[in-house]
């Protein structure tokens, strides 16, 4: 009887476990954010970009991070935690979550982990796709697929389909000419979910530039030497930000839900349970 409870349980935590498909690439303490500006060292030494600007009434949902300077306008909120050099809040701005401040080292670390993540994206073989200016959709090239981009340049209307199963994941790796979505235009999940995005822009400084004036979009998008130029009054949804700086005037950002929490017994309890289903079987036997 213990041992069929313990084979139970131990069918619960693999069916736990398994119920969210992890990207192949290691994020490290990164993927905790759902804004990051890290900041970084590759130009004279000293820390690059590694600031936010949050405007008024802007609303995150997540995790925010911020190597430099955290500027938080009137009525602007931040359900989530919140790690910085230095904080600005003006009144009506809140941070529902814990507040901390933190040194070069800590920053240095994030840096590290999203560089060695966007490393290990471009490494991975994957179908060649050119330069992407025109609509174009990338169908599931098995349970992991792997596009390799020059860049993207979307506007008026255009867009990029990625399609595939709710389990596949989609990872775009962009090179030199960065990624530009504007007005109108949008990165589209067909079948597949955010969480098993990602696009990795691995150039630098300008060749690593995301400019989002106020197309839609889904997934994880890093740029560990880069920056993302994100438009006003922006509006985005199951979506994360991790780079070396951010700019523009957000208005809502959700990041990804976290998974549903399943619960399994520890062994003592089970132990305990098998004891007394023992007993009321040997109760019943004599009765």
């Amino acid at each position: 009887m213990i041992k069929q409870l313990m084979r139970t349980a131990a069918m619960v935590l693999a069916m736990a476990s398994s119920s969210a498909f992890a990207l192949p690439v290691d994020l490290g303490t990164a993927s905790n954010y759902t804004l990051l500006s890290h900041g970084t060292n590759i130009w004279h030494g000293q820390p690059l970009y590694g600031n936010l600007e949050l405007g008024s009434e802007a609303e995150i949902y997540g995790n925010v991070g911020v190597r430099n300077t955290l500027n938080m306008a009137h009525g602007s909120v931040i359900h989530g935690n919140a790690d910085f050099g230095s904080l600005t809040q003006n009144p009506g701005s809140s941070i529902n979550g814990t507040k901390a401040v933190q040194g070069a080292g800590f920053w240095d670390a994030l840096y590290a982990d999203l560089k060695g993540a966007s490393q290990s994206a471009k490494a991975l073989s994957g179908t060649n796709k050119g330069y992407i200016n025109t609509t174009q959709t990338f169908n599931r090239q098995g349970d992991v697929s792997v596009f390799n981009i020059l860049g993207l340049n979307l506007s008026a209307g255009k867009s990029l389909t990625l399609k595939g199963n709710v389990d596949d994941v989609f990872i775009v790796n962009v090179d030199y000419f960065g990624f530009i979505l504007g007005g109108g235009a949008a990165i589209i999940l067909d079948g597949i979910s955010a969480e098993n995005v990602l696009f990795n822009v691995h150039g630098i400084l300008n060749n690593g530039h995301v400019n989002v004036a106020a197309g839609s979009m889904q997934g994880t998008y890093i740029a560990p030497d880069g920056y993302f130029q994100l438009g006003d009054g922006l509006t985005l949804d199951g979506v994360r930000f991790l780079g070396a700086g951010i700019s523009g005037n957000l208005q809502t950002v959700h990041g990804f839900e976290p998974p549903p929490v399943v619960t399994v017994p520890e062994p003592s309890a089970l132990l305990l349970l098998g004891l007394g289903l023992i007993g009321l079987s040997l109760v019943r036997r004599r009765v």
